[in-house]
């Protein structure tokens, strides 16, 4: 019987402008023993279309979904890969993605998962900045700091999922950081690979950039309603991190200030009001690998180009491209 290697969940609903892009950036790691599961919720554009072409490389099961994490649960139950990811269908992996995660599980038998560093990119896939904030594998900086593991970036074996359970389905944006407090709990252990594995596509109809007062809400229930051993929540410099982290989207949102037409002097304030929250923001956080990330930024991706597409041609002159398409 043929078992899989990975299996890689795609989530999707009307991603037909990327979800070619996601799908090509697994086809093109090179790994010839992966299965894909394409959860798709009754897409109306033209991802059906999209879908149709890759019958037979993909497994598409098209049904209305509770949304995303029921969606996900369900490609976990029918996972038969030993290692098992979800990529949302409007991000994408990055060259030998796979290969470094194989060769990290192979290295230490004891790993339950393992994760990397991330790029954050357009709409049009071209290269924003590095993703700061990831970090080792710490509990307690999980746990009282930030979700320092960008959730593309993240491949668990599946051995593991049944000790931690299904992703809890009422929740629409901390679904993975709530998921993987479980993995710490229960004392399964993870690693950080100083690679880039993934790009995590910034847009506005994000759930991370619409969410919100709302988003706001469910983060701070979450923290509340899974308290680790220490500090009580309010003493907790996550929820400073969190809320700050919400009144700069807002403001971002909001759009006040940004447009040319206005005024100069109110450009000018929220032009410092941001900087200054930033910084504030950044002095909280304190991530612990700013350095290293931005000195691999700078001599592993900047050299190769500024698109996810160079990035695919720069790994062989003959390679095949996956372009921007029409715990311890």
């Amino acid at each position: 019987m043929f078992m899989p290697r990975f299996t890689i969940i795609v989530p999707t609903y009307n991603h037909g402008r990327w979800i070619e892009t996601a799908l090509r950036s697994i086809f093109e790691q090179g790994e010839p023993s992966v299965e894909v599961l394409v959860m798709d919720a009754l897409s109306t554009d033209d991802t059906p279309a999209i879908l149709e072409r890759y019958r037979d490389r993909i497994v598409w099961h098209r049904r209305k979904d509770a949304g995303q994490a029921d969606a996900i649960n369900q490609g976990f139950a029918l996972a038969q890969g030993e290692i098992v990811a979800w990529l949302n269908s409007d991000d994408t992996y990055l060259p030998s993605a796979f290969s470094r995660v194989v060769a990290a599980f192979a290295a230490d038998p004891t790993l339950d998962l393992v994760y990397g560093d991330a790029l954050e990119i357009s709409e049009d896939g071209t290269i924003l900045t590095p993703n700061l904030f990831t970090e080792d594998c710490s509990r307690e900086r999980f746990y009282f700091s930030h979700d320092y593991i960008c959730q593309p970036t993240l491949f668990v074996r599946r051995a593991a999922l049944a000790r931690v359970g299904s992703l809890r389905t009422e929740l629409r944006w901390f679904l993975d950081y709530q998921w993987l407090t479980r993995f710490f709990a229960v004392g399964l252990r993870g690693q950080r690979l100083r690679h880039f594995l993934a790009a995590n596509r910034d847009h506005p109809n994000t759930k991370t950039n619409s969410g919100g007062l709302q988003r706001w809400w469910e983060i701070m229930t979450v923290l509340a309603s899974t308290p680790p051993p220490g500090p009580a929540l309010l003493a907790r410099r996550c929820v400073w991190i969190y809320s700050l982290e919400f009144v700069i989207k807002s403001i971002n949102a909001a759009r006040w200030g940004a447009e040319p037409s206005s005024w100069a002097a109110t450009r000018g304030l929220r032009a410092k009001l941001l900087i200054r929250l930033n910084r504030w923001f950044m002095r909280l956080v304190s991530p612990r690998s700013f350095t290293d990330i931005v000195q691999r930024y700078e001599r592993d991706i900047v050299p190769r180009g500024r698109t996810t597409e160079t990035l695919w041609a720069a790994e062989s002159p003959d390679a095949k491209r996956a372009p921007e398409s029409s715990i311890q």
